[in-house]
């Protein structure tokens, strides 16, 4: 099977890749693949403040994004301010809300929003860490953070 044909320059952006994993699962490029992608295209910015090791959280984007193309749903539960979704080695990406109430999305929202603090995030010494409103439900965050 022939991989997704990405330009560097449009691998930059972590979203890139989440939407080939969710369109095209198979031929996606590889955790590896694109974060040496990541680094050949010199995207990988220096923003400080960073916890997190890329490859690790990069393999829990890979894991949610698969489980969103199969259309299942991620997101806190009744009685609870933070979920955690994937955890992988170093890295984990949580759901996080501030009000008591459950909140559910298709994991294809959360990883959406992880790929947009990849975008912003991850910086030279292979650490990323953020967190962003989730897309398509304004009353959860997600959170790409250390364990």
């Amino acid at each position: 099977m022939v991989k997704t044909a990405i330009p560097l320059a449009a691998l930059a952006m972590a979203a890139s890749w989440v939407e080939d994993i969710i369109a095209h699962p198979d031929m996606a490029l590889t955790v590896d693949e694109a974060v040496e992608a990541a680094h050949a295209a010199d995207i990988i910015g220096s923003a400080g403040g960073l916890q997190k090791r890329g490859r690790d959280a990069a393999a829990c984007v890979d894991y949610v994004a698969r489980v969103g193309a199969l259309g299942y749903n991620c997101g806190i539960p009744p009685d609870d301010y933070n979920a955690p979704i994937c955890c992988i080695g170093g890295a984990q990406i949580v759901a996080l809300q501030s009000i008591n109430d459950a909140n559910w999305v298709n994991c294809n929202d959360v990883v959406r929003t992880a790929g947009l603090i990849f975008d912003n995030c991850w910086r030279a010494d292979d650490r990323v860490m953020g967190i962003e409103t989730c897309i398509n439900s304004p009353l959860m965050e997600i959170g790409v953070l250390g364990v």
